[in-house]
């Protein structure tokens, strides 16, 4: 059997395999996110996410979990047009579980053929929540 072998010295390798890296990573990559924070507040939470470059992105799902494993769907945020660097803020105000409880949030990438990527990091946060709130949530979960 004929084999064939292809010798390539090591900068040579290192330069193709960084350009199929970036190549791939603009491609698939929808957005570089260079920080992503939730800011607890007095009945609710903002997230606060900058991204520094989008490609081939429609908008971004906000995400939230009591437990940080199962997460519900809060909303969602189109993608801004303009260039440069971006701020994106998602305020949740439905905050009505008791205080000292952690909130896990997560957002994911939306992309324009629909499919989505799910951004690595999640932040957590314990908001302050005033007591009629905390009432107001006990009430609807007798009712759930």
């Amino acid at each position: 059997m004929f084999k064939y072998r292809v010798k390539m010295n090591f900068k040579k390798q290192f330069i193709l395999l960084a350009i199929i890296f970036f190549s791939a990573a603009y491609v698939f990559a929808g957005a570089v996110i260079t920080e992503f924070r939730a800011e607890a507040g007095y009945n609710k939470v903002e997230l606060k996410w900058v991204v520094s470059s989008e490609s081939n992105l429609k908008g971004y799902n906000v995400y939230r979990s009591f437990d940080g494993v199962n997460f519900v769907k809060l909303g969602y945020i189109a993608v801004n047009q303009q260039s440069g660097e971006k701020t994106y803020k998602y305020t949740d105000r439905s905050v009505f579980k008791p205080e000292g409880r952690t909130f896990y949030y997560k957002i994911e990438f939306v992309n324009s053929d629909d499919t989505k990527t799910e951004y690595e990091k999640v932040v957590e946060t314990s908001p302050e929540i005033s007591s009629a709130r905390h009432t107001w949530g006990s009430i609807k979960a007798m009712f759930r």
